[in-house]
């Protein structure tokens, strides 16, 4: 499946959206389950009065998701508007559904809009920009801490590997025996063979590196999930 999209969007990239969030991949499937679930039978939905159930005190929160789901799927201006809305009034727990009703109805009112039918939406923890999916990945040194010149090294390649490949850096990080770098790079591209490709590349200056690479686009990560990574790879 990933392969055939990976050619959708190298050779028509114009079908591709990727959903520039961050929120956590659980309440992505939650939310986007409960979109498939959702069937409009009825021609005379009042998409005002799906929107006064978010504030009533007597509504629980399941409810309150199926509503926001309903108007996302309705694909209208009017519950489009009422979700922008809404997104700016929510409360802490369906913040996250909000955000995601509000970008998902605007993305099924566009393709509506410009009678498009064959779009594919591309999700993940990390989100992404443009045609670009966010990552996060670390490299691990063999044995000693990574010195000055391997950092340059390692942040001279990387940056050159992207740019080949219409990728980004966004954040690099250097720790003792790590690096930890959040990226952007197209959906097309197989982000797997470009980092083992580049850090074949960086040994071929000494050969420092551990061929194991940690790569995620689930959710954010810190040097310390790092450090907890590195200690159980090596017990």
């Amino acid at each position: 499946m990933m392969e055939q999209v990976r050619k959708l969007a190298l050779n028509n990239p114009e079908n591709i959206r990727i959903i520039e969030t961050n929120v956590d991949s659980d309440i992505q499937i939650e939310f986007f389950e409960t979109l498939q679930k959702i069937e409009i039978t009825e021609n005379n939905i009042d998409p005002k009065a799906l929107y006064a159930e978010l504030f009533l005190n007597t509504v629980d929160i399941e409810r309150k998701k199926e509503v926001l789901a309903i108007l996302t799927v309705l694909g209208e201006v009017e519950s489009f508007r009422l979700l922008e809305t809404y997104l700016k009034k929510t409360t802490p727990e369906l913040k996250s559904w909000a955000f995601l009703a509000y970008q998902q109805a605007r993305l099924l009112l566009e393709s509506k809009l410009l009678n498009k039918d064959s779009i594919i939406y591309v999700a993940s923890g990390l989100g992404g920009k443009d045609h670009k999916l966010r990552y996060i990945f670390a490299l691990f040194a063999k044995e000693n801490n990574i010195n000055e010149t391997q950092k340059n090294i390692i942040k001279g390649e990387i940056e050159y590997s992207l740019k080949k490949n219409d990728g980004i850096i966004e954040n690099i990080l250097f720790k003792d025996k790590f690096v930890l770098c959040t990226i952007l790079v197209p959906l097309y591209i197989n982000l797997v063979e470009l980092i083992q490709n580049m850090t074949e590349e960086i040994n071929q200056y000494g050969n420092f590196l551990e061929e194991n690479i940690f790569l995620t686009n689930e959710k954010p990560v810190t040097m310390e999930d790092i450090e907890k990574y590195s200690i159980n790879n090596n017990e």
